[in-house]
């Protein structure tokens, strides 16, 4: 047999734990058209619609095709011939060589990614992305082919009608409006909206660009909670080099959305972004604004080629965002912003690993994971450092002035990088996108004259690395620019060390595990950079020590929530009476760090002293979001005479009734048949969504009782909800529950993450022995 080196082993090109039987390999598709223009009409009367699609191709001879799915055809036209088959989903007809027109009638119900909410007035909306259009219009989903678009809406009064580019007209006829909206910058099809429903409009403008802002009627005094638009604007356009390219950028806030969706010229944001001036201690909607505003930039004017290149609208939105979170909040934010990135990618690695650049799958939306967004954008901020932020954003510029209007693909933007720097990005973009996994270094100190310091790479495959590398000493501290070429290399240090920290400014994409001993950590907790404090409060929680443990409680009073937070975390896991001390000794004032107390109090397991310093807290904290964590908390504890003391706060009030919320998953946890049956009533009829999608995902907790009610709460009208029965399936380990989520992987209407998601809980299942 012959030799593979680690570099080109199965899990490093292939992963680790991702690959399924289902999945295919994808390329960007061929077809022998260029769209050069679609025209839509629409009238929409209720859930349902009448449709006009009027496309003009420039081909060459062969066979074509456009996707719709569920329409009932009235009528189809090539170039005044109806000649062409379709089976639910796909038109396929053959073209001639030259102009060809597609003239289209059909009509539908609006389902799949367009969502339809009744409440006290009706919202119909797009949310998808990757099969977004073809329940609506005629097109191609793949995000490789761009046109121009000009969408005809027709709605009854009062309701409004808003989609992409400018609107031209609004022409009143008797009970119906119609609004008529051109987009003419070529772009994907994928990114064509509809929002339909009553809305409260308000308007501003930033250098010629009108800002439209459309909230829900009786919301308009929360028109504040988007107010960083501006703002971002202005920065992701100084900082490009490219100003906002389109005359207009509007943000609909919709009930049907969950999270964000960056249409062209048009941002779909969840109603979730709207809080009151109680929430905003813990919660600002920021990040979903700048990361769906940087699209248009990354994903709009530029997209990928393709699903499996999604990283180039993804990875560079979320990285934008965190710029922007630097830019409005600081350094220890920024900092802070990727180490949570990277924590909730390394969550995911845990289950399965892939390359980022990766063209197995079954469904595109399972692409859209954390490797792609978290991983990706530390890949970027790697990359960033190397080159220096002047070229980086000079790159920037020069990709986006390239490849405007264009479709991409990662070697179109390796070789815009290489041409700004002048550097061989060959090997960078093989390590960090196109294999799996990345650098995980350990850190150790030797003493024998002197202290060595040791630094050793544990994954498989070598990541070479310049890293920075902070030595202090009793006589001062100096940076070190150390050059990692081989998996291990020793350093020679002053006998006066005191302690070590590794990139202390988180320049680079490494995990690092500091096993410096426990003195050396207790001083580099004191260090004045975050990353140094969080990598040794991380250490220090695997010692019980006194002094570890006080070390812990001393940066729960650090002036940066985030070092508080983590200190807090970290004291849960030592769980000993003296980490509970410190706990009750310094509760931080912020609330974000408070936060980490509180979750970190779920730790001490039917410990009567904790339950009752959370049940302290209870009774005076102001902030809805450590309340809900101290309500959880109380639930994990499980001391069974605070159930009523749990069930009381039912009654609160809370920003998306996280409070709540946290009731229905402490129940859960202290079990009983009175429980579940309060559970399944909160999953169908509950005060709100969230207290549905809440009291969905905990019944899992309730193993093979559950799975009659989640059979059927899988079918919810909301995907959130299906998700949240989803994840309870699973958790109940009942064999039952397989074809219950077989039957969601094999619905074609299902969202495809969902679908997704429900293959993985399947094959997961068929591990475990079910519960009791």
């Amino acid at each position: 047999m012959s030799y593979v080196p680690p570099s080109e082993a199965p899990e490093a090109r292939l992963g680790r734990g991702y690959l399924l039987k289902e999945h295919e390999k994808h390329y960007p598709i061929a077809i022998p058209c260029s769209i050069v223009q679609a025209n839509y009409e629409l009238k929409v009367d209720g859930v349902e619609f009448e449709g006009i699609a009027e496309l003009i191709l420039e081909c060459v001879k062969g066979n074509m095709f456009l996707e719709g799915v569920h329409f009932e055809v009235i009528s189809f036209s090539l170039n005044g011939e109806s000649n062409f088959q379709y089976d639910g989903r796909t038109f396929r007809f053959q073209v001639e060589k030259g102009r060809n027109l597609v003239a289209i009638k059909y009509r539908g119900r609006f389902l799949g990614t367009v969502r339809v909410v009744k409440g006290d007035t009706l919202e119909i909306a797009s949310t998808g992305e990757t099969e977004n259009p073809s329940y609506w219009i005629p097109c191609i989903t793949e995000p490789g082919v761009k046109t121009r678009t000009r969408m005809k809406i027709m709605v009854r009064k009062p309701l409004l009608a808003i989609s992409n580019g400018d609107l031209l007209e609004v022409k009143e006829a008797g009970e119906w409006r119609e609004f008529t909206w051109e987009m003419s910058y070529p772009h994907s099809f994928y990114l064509n909206s509809i929002a339909i429903g009553e809305f409260h409009q308000f308007k501003e403008e930033w250098e010629g660009v009108s800002l439209e802002y459309y909230l829900p009627k009786g919301k308009e005094g929360f028109l504040w909670n988007l107010g960083v638009t501006r703002q971002a604007m202005e920065f992701f356009s100084n900082y490009t080099g490219v100003k906002y390219p389109y005359k207009r950028y509007s943000q609909v806030v919709l009930y049907g959305m969950n999270g964000g969706m960056e249409y062209i010229t048009n941002t779909h944001l969840t109603w979730r972004v709207l809080h009151d001036k109680r929430a905003e201690q813990d919660y600002d909607a920021s990040s979903l604004i700048s990361h769906e505003l940087a699209h248009q930039w990354f994903g709009d004017l530029v997209t990928t080629k393709d699903w499996a290149n999604i990283w180039l609208n993804e990875a560079f939105a979320s990285y934008f965002q965190a710029l922007f979170t630097e830019k409005i909040k600081g350094k220890d934010e920024f900092i802070y912003d990727l180490y949570i990135k990277f924590k909730t990618y390394l969550e995911e690695y845990s289950e399965y690993s892939r390359p980022i650049v990766f063209r197995y799958y079954k469904w595109p939306d399972e692409l859209f994971d954390r490797h792609t967004y978290r991983k990706g954008s530390l890949v970027l901020h790697t990359l960033r450092n190397i080159v220096g932020d002047e070229i980086f954003r000079e790159g920037i510029r020069n990709y986006l002035e390239e490849f405007s209007g264009k479709a991409v693909d990662t070697e179109d933007f390796r070789k815009v990088m290489e041409r700004t720097s002048g550097l061989d990005l060959t090997q960078f973009f093989d390590l960090y996108l196109y294999s799996a996994g990345h650098p995980e270094l350990s850190l150790s100190v030797r003493y024998s004259d002197k202290p060595v310091m040791i630094l050793e790479q544990a994954q498989d495959v070598l990541f070479p690395l310049e890293i920075d590398v902070k030595i202090v000493t009793s006589s001062g501290e100096e940076i070190r620019k150390v050059k990692m070429e081989s998996k291990k290399m020793e350093l020679d240090l002053p006998k006066s060390l005191l302690y070590i920290c590794v990139d202390p400014e988180f320049r680079t994409f490494v995990w690092v595990n500091d096993n410096q001993g426990e003195e050396l950590l207790i001083r580099e907790a004191d260090d004045r950079d975050v990353m140094c404090s969080i990598r040794a409060a991380n250490s220090l929680s695997k010692f019980t020590s006194e002094r570890a443990v006080n070390a812990l409680g001393k940066l729960l009073d650090h002036k940066f929530w985030g070092v508080s937070y983590e200190a807090a975390i970290n004291l849960g896991k030592v769980k000993t009476k003296g980490a509970l001390k410190e706990l009750k000794d310094h509760v931080p004032a912020n609330s974000k760090a408070r936060r980490g107390v509180a979750k970190s109090l779920s730790e001490f397991k039917y410990d009567e002293e904790a339950a009752e310093f959370v049940n302290s807290l209870l009774q005076k904290e102001d902030s809805y979001y450590v309340k809900a964590e101290l309500l959880r908390s109380l639930g994990k504890i499980s001391i069974q005479r605070y159930e009523e003391t749990v069930r009381k706060y039912y009654s609160e009030d809370s920003h998306l009734d996280v409070v709540r919320s946290a009731v229905i998953e402490a129940l859960a946890n202290f079990g009983s048949q009175e429980n579940f049956n309060f559970l399944v009533e909160k999953a169908f009829n509950g005060e709100s969504l969230p207290i549905r999608e809440s009291a969905t995902r905990w019944l899992g907790k309730f193993g093979e009782r559950a799975v009659e009610p989640l059979s059927a709460l899988v079918k919810d009208e909301f995907p959130t909800v299906r998700s949240s029965a989803i994840e309870a399936l699973a958790e109940t380990s009942s064999l039952k529950a397989i074809p219950v989520l077989k039957s969601v992987v094999n619905n074609e209407d299902e969202d495809g993450r969902l679908r997704a998601t429900a293959l993985r809980k399947v094959y997961a299942m068929g591990k475990v022995e079910p519960k009791k």
